[in-house]
């Protein structure tokens, strides 16, 4: 991940922009601690507040509601004591509706838990057959070799997949409810660099498309992993990500592809923390659900806390924790421009992290499965979700 570059900003503009909220600009400069209400605990010096100058320069240009709103923001987050900044990221120059559009199957329980016995025989197979090649080629597959270099552990405190480089880049999914398409094919690209060890930019306008999960008006994954395992999904470069409900492109070759996928709670609900950690390393990223609100869509950095209550609205790929945090770093699908460069961690249990939460397991390129068992396994459950009218 590239570091983010910060500047050291006077009080004069901090305050100009509202970022300390409770001093009017007929106040000194430098006002005290007690007057900002900043908690001790804090040990901040005004001289070494940090601001992303990108969202400076933004907000510096920002339209006046954006600069009353994020006023507003910074009030609720002081006088709630929270621990994460916001600004004028890219987010805000769309609704919050066109970027959070998922919505969970109205029999969630009922079906995670038949894809999930579904998942256990197929990964049974993909096991012996996996084992059977590593007898004959031993170390030949990457995924083994990760394995017992204990790349991931569920005891650790902190795990970070970019630091074994199995993340693929933050995507953008600009205005187009799509979250959904970019929290699947996170977890595919994540796993397919665990087991194969190759990069892969997977087309989410081909599943948007054609995949029958979903729509720029929204979706959800179940359907986007059945058919990344009965169809797959093309190239970016083959089929580009235009933002919008396009037609079929039939002669597109589909060669990403799944053999498995199923949820990390039997009922397809938010996991126990330690559950989420195995699952992350046993399968790598993981497709999650979480609530977003507009101070979600404002964050620039910290621990977001929010905890705020409601239905989950939004996709994203989770790739690590960190305990002495409490929180789980996601990776988001609203460009480098919003939050710690398309980054966020987001406390344990805030705004309902990890509802949801899938894992998928990429097809091999070192031993094959029969793509006539997979097929037969799977194409019971491609089906439309209630709620949800591709378009």
């Amino acid at each position: 991940m590239k570091n983010s570059k910060f500047l050291q900003i006077s009080a004069a503009t901090l305050l100009s922009l509202g970022i300390l909220q409770n001093v009017s600009l007929a106040q000194p400069i430098r006002p005290t601690n007690a007057q900002l209400k900043i908690p001790s605990s804090a040990n901040v010096e005004l001289s070494q507040i940090k601001i992303n100058p990108l969202y400076l320069e933004r907000e510096q240009k920002a339209p006046l509601t954006i600069k009353n709103q994020l006023v507003e923001l910074r009030r609720d987050i002081q006088v709630k004591n929270l621990t994460f900044q916001v600004g004028y990221t890219t987010a805000l120059d769309y609704k919050l509706e066109q970027l959070a559009a998922t919505k969970a199957p109205n029999d969630l329980p009922a079906q995670a838990s038949t894809q999930n016995a579904l998942a256990a025989q197929i990964l049974n197979i993909d096991l012996a057959e996996r084992d059977k090649f590593e007898r004959l080629n031993p170390g030949k597959i990457p995924e083994i070799q990760l394995i017992n270099s204990r790349g991931c552990f569920a005891s650790a405190k902190s795990f970070d997949w970019r630091n074994l480089n199995k993340v693929t880049p933050v995507r953008n999914q600009g205005g187009c409810g799509s979250c959904w398409a970019f929290a699947t094919l996170g977890a595919y690209e994540g796993n397919n660099l665990i087991r194969n060890n190759t990069q892969a930019d997977a087309s989410e306008q081909h599943i948007i498309n054609w995949g029958g999960a979903g729509s720029c008006g929204g979706g959800w994954w179940s359907n986007a992993f059945n058919f990344l395992i009965n169809n797959g999904t093309a190239t970016e470069s083959t089929v580009p990500y235009t933002a919008t409900n396009n037609t079929y492109n039939s002669s597109a070759s589909t060669p990403y592809r799944s053999i498995a996928w199923g949820y990390v709670k039997p009922d397809g609900g938010i996991p126990t923390v330690e559950a989420m950690k195995q699952a992350m390393c046993k399968h790598g990223p993981l497709t999650v659900a979480v609530r977003v609100t507009p101070a979600f869509q404002a964050y620039t950095g910290g621990v977001f806390n929010e905890q705020a209550n409601g239905a989950i609205n939004h996709g994203v790929t989770l790739i690590g924790w960190d305990d002495n945090k409490k929180a789980w770093l996601i990776k988001n699908s609203w460009g480098t421009g919003w939050g710690d460069n398309g980054y966020m961690w987001i406390a344990y249990n805030s705004n309902s992290i990890g509802y949801g939460a899938a894992w998928t397991q990429a097809r091999s390129n070192f031993y094959k499965l029969s793509p006539d068992l997979l097929k037969k396994l799977n194409l019971n459950l491609i089906r439309p979700n209630p709620g949800i009218i591709p378009q």
